[in-house]
């Protein structure tokens, strides 16, 4: 017992010793793809990212079957007591409405259920930000400073380890069209609780450019693993509004599906984000399209111990900008109102003076 305590402390330690804290002063959100970043929120901080879209799917050569419905993504997210260390609970939720032919006629019927629900551990292993000597400017090259850099090409790198879980098997594997497998082949069942491995390597190039890619694996111990490989790439266009292109690729014994997202994300402020995609895969066989909306907001409690001091800096400042802006609401409305006053007055008396003259 006192072996493994010691073997733990031991590892806690090797791992915190890894990285520095990775607290942003700005919203750091998956959302609107399905690649994970490589950097966790922080101890202290809690984040829901929520997205609702309208889902259609269609199987030519398999009964020509049909899907058409809507469902909704939940990511929360907290950090742990490790500055690199996160905990993430994925739901997908959809609704739909099934259709296929058979020997008797077309066939349709309602469903409601869990595609992915996945609890899981993000740990950052390397973090290239953390030597500020790689990045000081180079004096003697303005072009060097604007361009890509050989530096730029080392990515953070994470491992996330999780738990799928299986709720009632209504789409077994994601799979929308299982229950015509299941006509023609043995009944397609999930194990109730699967594994799933993640490597997580994120690069930012020309400053605001960010590709993320995720390599994994999904569905560890089932009969139908799949490997999975996805990669996005965030798009500076305005200050607070950016572009996102995302692929993905899946690969198991049930199918090979390519998928191809795009949309746009615009930051509200520091704790808040909307955006709008639409996905949808190279291939038919089957043809899967979704169209949707989402938001993320985090809940800031950070604990400011182990903040880099330009981040405390930076904190303040925006606080105190904050203050300012208020502060000044507050003198306009004062002053609009003193000047609203002196109006009346001012029309008060013009009206007495012409009574006056009368």
């Amino acid at each position: 017992m006192n072996l493994s305590c010691t073997t733990l402390c031991l590892f806690l330690l090797f791992v915190s010793s890894l990285v520095s804290s990775q607290y942003t002063p700005i919203i750091n959100s998956n959302r609107p793809g399905f690649t994970q970043g490589a950097f966790s929120v922080g101890p202290g901080v809690y984040q829901l990212e929520f997205g609702a879209s309208y889902r259609q799917d269609r199987f030519a050569l398999l009964a020509d079957a049909k899907s058409t419905g809507a469902g909704f993504t939940l990511d929360l997210r907290t950090g742990l007591i490790l500055q690199n260390l996160e905990l993430i609970y994925r739901v997908d939720y959809h609704n739909d409405q099934l259709s296929f032919n058979n020997p008797s006629g077309r066939l349709s019927y309602n469903r409601a259920g869990t595609k992915k629900n996945t609890l899981g551990f993000k740990l950052l292993l390397f973090d290239p930000f953390r030597n500020s000597e790689w990045y000081k400017p180079d004096t003697k090259s303005y072009k060097a400073n604007k361009g890509v850099r050989a530096i730029d090409l080392i990515p953070a790198v994470s491992l996330y380890l999780g738990s799928e879980l299986n709720l009632g098997n209504i789409y077994p594997y994601g799979e929308p069209f299982s229950p015509i497998f299941d006509l023609i082949s043995p009944t397609l069942k999930q194990n109730q609780i699967s594994g799933e491995v993640m490597l997580i390597t994120q690069n930012h190039f020309l400053n605001n450019f960010v590709i993320v890619t995720n390599w994994g694996r999904r569905y560890l111990g089932s009969a139908n693993e799949q490997n999975l490989m996805s990669s996005s790439l965030m798009i500076p266009i305005k200050k607070r509004l950016m572009g996102f292109v995302e692929q993905i690729s899946v690969d198991s014994k049930l199918s090979t599906d390519v998928f191809l997202t795009a949309g746009a994300v615009y930051l509200i402020n520091e704790n808040i984000q909307v955006d709008a995609f639409l996905s949808h895969t190279f291939k038919n066989t089957p043809s899967m399209f979704a169209a949707g909306i989402g938001v993320s907001y985090r809940i800031d409690r950070y604990n400011d111990n182990g903040i880099p001091q330009e981040i405390k800096e930076l904190r303040k400042q925006r606080k105190k900008n904050r203050i300012d802006r208020k502060m000044n609401a507050e003198k306009i409305k004062e002053f609009s109102s003193r000047e609203r006053e002196r109006k009346k007055a001012e029309r008060k008396q013009k009206k007495a003076s012409k009574k006056n003259k009368q």
